[in-house]
């Protein structure tokens, strides 16, 4: 990508001195040609190579100004996210075909906790230096595991049941979001710190309905340039994030249900489609976040950050800043 910008950039600039010595050519032909001097290529180059950034970001033009360094105008990852999250799920309720089309039975369902593995892209653009917006793209392969219980009702012949479950699910998720850093430089060092708000929203192959959900965040850090351009980054924060929108917990689809043989007085196992509704929440809202950021080269970064106490997550991003 880098070196797909500079030859863009060389090109933009070759032809922009083309034309314009095209143009001093025709303007002066009874006159000798002036050859530039390095100094002023060099100048020239400086110029037309940051004319994007005199836009975008916005004040990024002060900023060298002021022998400050603004951020790229654009910025694209590739992630890997993997979550471990336990769920509280209530109001649960199931439907048994085999009983009656209309048979439902009220099911307990305790120790839910759901595991995924995640991969997308995430880009976006530094609108201001310190003002980040981006859109991400998710697909997730994942299952929810739980105990599930249900009473006997004598009156259908139905035994009830205690089972360990599994629900294999997929899904795909969009987000918007904006970031919001602040950083100062002490020494040779700088101080950070990232404010960040996220609206997702989800479609799984196992519910009815979109899943929404805002997660916000915190994060303050240490950056510390090393030779050649390189430059390293730690943080610790805080995330909270909750199922939101105008059905906020509440769930609804089909999975697939396996009684063992007896469950229903006179049947072997029974394998089927259940409807159910239900209604399900992360089991604390509050998450902790630390990270590492590595950059091998400039507008290159490798980013790792992990999660913990209420959930364990991992996340493995590489970004190009262009």
């Amino acid at each position: 990508m880098k070196k797909n910008v500079f030859i863009f950039y060389f090109s933009f600039i070759f032809l922009i001195i083309s034309s314009n010595g095209f143009a001093t050519e025709t303007n002066t032909e009874k006159k000798p040609k002036a050859l530039l001097t390095k100094e002023e290529i060099s100048a020239k180059f400086i110029e037309r190579e940051h004319i994007m950034e005199d836009y975008l970001p916005i004040f990024g033009k002060k900023m060298r100004e002021h022998g400050l360094t603004p951020p790229k105008p654009f910025f694209i990852s590739m992630l890997y996210y993997h979550m471990e999250i336990p769920q509280i799920i209530t109001n649960a309720r199931g439907s048994i075909p085999a009983i009656s089309n209309d048979y439902i039975v009220d099911v307990k369902m305790e120790n839910a906790k759901i595991t995924t593995e995640s991969v997308g892209v995430r880009a976006g653009f530094n609108l201001f230096p310190f003002l980040s917006l981006f859109g991400v793209y998710v697909h997730t392969e994942g299952a929810t595991k739980f105990k599930a219980t249900a009473e006997k009702d004598s009156s259908v012949g139905f035994n009830g049941y205690s089972l360990d479950q599994s629900l294999k699910f997929k899904a795909d998720t969009g987000a918007i979001g904006t970031a919001l850093s602040y950083g100062f430089r002490l020494g040779r060092v700088v101080p950070f710190g990232v404010f960040n708000i996220n609206y997702a929203w989800s479609s799984t192959d196992r519910t009815t309905n979109i899943i929404e959900t805002l997660i916000t965040g915190a994060r303050v850090g240490l950056l510390v340039p090393l030779p050649k351009q390189m430059k390293i980054a730690g943080w610790i924060g805080g995330q909270y994030q909750i199922m939101m929108g105008a059905l906020g917990d509440h769930v609804s689809g089909k999975y697939n249900v396996t009684l063992p043989a007896g469950t229903i007085v006179g049947q072997g196992e029974l394998n089927f489609l259940s409807n159910y509704t239900a209604n399900a929440k992360y089991a604390s809202p509050w998450a902790m976040n630390a990270g590492i950021s590595f950059s091998p080269v400039k507008y290159f970064d490798v980013v790792l950050e992990f999660g913990f106490l209420s959930r364990f997550t991992s996340l493995l991003a590489l970004q190009a800043n262009f």
